[in-house]
């Protein structure tokens, strides 16, 4: 049988992946997600066994349990939990050492109560079986390794990310990592957070195919009432770099009974596949890319300087624009200062000063018009919303 070496949303759709996937998750309890964890390793298996000989490739089935406190929106919680199971593979050429730094992409395979979860997180689910699959059947052999980790507790506080990082022999050796989510069912996939530092969001734009990502989005990101698994990585128990990439649009069907395979866009799960191997094959060609003990070793001068966040948001998905803080200041410094004087300028050169009052008054009068429109394109969609909730009774228009 021939092997497709590019990424096939097809076999998602339709064929191994997505519709299987949430076949199975959609069984209510720990039976659901027993017979979701044997699927996913079922493939894996059948992966390792056609692997060419370049490859070394692993695969764990783990349970994991702990105990740990955060803060989430406001309060103290305190969690507990065991036998979680944890699917895991690490793809390597023959020659790798078990300690060199590695590429972790993540991904859940536990959805809501009641949720077939075919968005969150069915389909991050199959496109990881479909880049782990393409790894494989394309002859690429990654320079470092890549460690896919199917986990199976994310919607209860992140506990099959937090089993991970605090227990597996492999949790040192990552050096960057892809976090795959979604809260809708389509559009293209919005790196919504990046970090610590900002080589991981230069490597995005440097590699994605279709790149979409804003800066900005990061700064709205904690307003959201939830989380992911990118916060257990990045910041509270492995400071490692990496991205945070998830669906937005069709966010009506998050968490919900809606969440199918129908409502899923063959092209959007094209485009997060296309990316992903993108990305995933810089990552690994990347200078930056170091294990836990390395980026001990630089010291905290090193660190410090990795957490300068860069500015950067894309131009329809066509490419990204990215720059340092530092340049910031400057290049949107000067357009504020034209903006403030050259009203003043223009008028003084013609006029002379008896006119900088009537400037000065012009100039407020466009600063309060400009903040009218801010105030009112956030006020109009709330009212509107506000209004149908009023005529319809219903939260969702559905």
């Amino acid at each position: 049988m021939t092997m497709k070496s590019s990424f096939d949303f097809t076999r998602l759709s339709w064929g191994i992946g997505i519709g299987a996937v949430v076949e199975h998750v959609l069984k209510i309890g720990r039976q659901g997600l027993d017979d979701a964890a044997q699927y996913i390793k079922t493939q894996l298996d059948m992966m390792k066994e056609r692997a060419g000989s370049d490859f070394r490739i692993e695969i764990e089935d783990t349970t994991v349990n702990g105990t740990f406190n955060m803060m989430f929106l406001g309060y103290s919680i305190s969690l507990g939990y065991k036998n979680h199971r944890n699917i895991i593979m690490r793809i390597s050429s023959v020659g790798s050492q078990d300690n060199d730094p590695s590429v972790l992409v993540n991904g859940h395979f536990d959805s809501p109560l009641g949720s077939p979860g075919a968005g969150d997180c069915g389909s991050c689910v199959a496109s990881m079986l479909e880049i782990a699959r393409l790894t494989v059947d394309s002859g690429w052999v990654p320079s470092r390794p890549i460690i896919f980790l199917f986990n199976g507790a994310e919607e209860l506080f992140m506990l099959g990310s937090h089993g991970f990082m605090t227990s597996h022999k492999w949790r040192d050796t990552i050096g960057a990592f892809i976090n795959v989510e979604a809260s809708g069912t389509r559009g293209l996939d919005l790196v919504c957070q990046s970090g610590p530092g900002s080589w991981p969001s230069l490597v995005y734009a440097q590699s994605a195919l279709y790149p979409m990502a804003n800066s900005a989005a990061q700064d709205v990101f904690p307003v959201i009432p939830g989380d992911t698994d990118y916060r257990i990585f990045a910041n509270d128990y492995g400071k490692i770099p990496g991205l945070d990439v998830i669906f937005l649009l069709g966010g009506y069907f998050y968490h919900t009974s809606f969440d199918t395979v129908e409502r899923l866009l063959p092209g959007s799960i094209q485009v997060r596949g296309d990316n992903l191997f993108s990305v995933i094959k810089a990552f690994t060609n990347s200078s930056k890319l170091q294990n836990a003990l390395e980026r001990e070793s630089l010291g905290v001068a090193a660190n410090e300087s990795d957490n300068e966040r860069a500015v950067f948001f894309d131009y329809l998905a066509w490419f990204l624009i990215f720059y340092t803080r530092k340049q910031a200041v400057v290049l949107h410094s000067i357009p504020v200062a034209i903006y403030l004087f050259m009203p003043f300028l223009l008028r003084l050169a013609n006029d002379g000063l008896s006119c900088s009052i009537a400037t000065f008054y012009d100039f407020i009068k466009g600063m309060l018009v400009h903040a009218t429109g801010i105030i009112l394109a956030a006020l109009f969609p709330v009212i509107c919303a506000i209004l149908r909730l009023l005529v319809t009774g219903h939260s969702m228009n559905w």
